[in-house]
Order: C-alpha cells, then sequence, then structure tokens
C-alpha cells in the first residue's frame, strides 16, 4: 500500500476516534465548562490534524505555517474569554 494512502487511512481513523469520544463526552457527569473545554481541545485537534494532513500544510514554507496556524491561541484565548459568560444568562 502507498505510504500517503496509509497516511490518509490512519487520519481518518484518529479523526473517527476523535468523533466517538467527543460524543461520548456529552453523557460523562462532569460540569458544562469542563464539558465545553474537552469538546474544544477535541475540536482543536481535529482541525489543526485536517489542515496538516489532508491540505498538505506540512509541505508549505514556514511562513505560510505561522500565518496559518498563529490565529489559533487567538481563537483559545477567545473561547476561554467567553466561558465566563456561560453561567449567566443574558437576556436582551
Amino acid at each position: 500500500m502507498d505510504k500517503n494512502k496509509q497516511l490518509y487511512i490512519r487520519t481518518a481513523i484518529i479523526l473517527a476516534i476523535l468523533t466517538v469520544l467527543e460524543i461520548g463526552i456529552s453523557y460523562l457527569t462532569i460540569s458544562r465548562m469542563g464539558q465545553i473545554v474537552l469538546l474544544m481541545t477535541f475540536a482543536i485537534t481535529k482541525m489543526m490534524l485536517v489542515a496538516w494532513i489532508y491540505m498538505h500544510v506540512q509541505h508549505e514554507t514556514k511562513t505560510l505555517k505561522w500565518i496559518i496556524f498563529i490565529p489559533i491561541p487567538a481563537g483559545i484565548l477567545f473561547t476561554i474569554s467567553l466561558m465566563y459568560d456561560i453561567p449567566f444568562r443574558w437576556v436582551v
């Protein structure tokens, strides 16, 4: 079997396992904040895996890799900052 084909199949299996784990998280009896943190972690991992393997980012220049992956920490910080609003029920 071609080496690239093995990589794609392995990546698809990993993505499927992460998806099943995400579904399983909804059945855990943990706090809502804990569920959100776990789901965001899995989502970011899956997003980076898809970008790295299927979009062939590993073959790009260093500058383009930085341009693609720099916004990720900003998104994480934005998500964390929004998590403080979870306990509040804002009515507009």
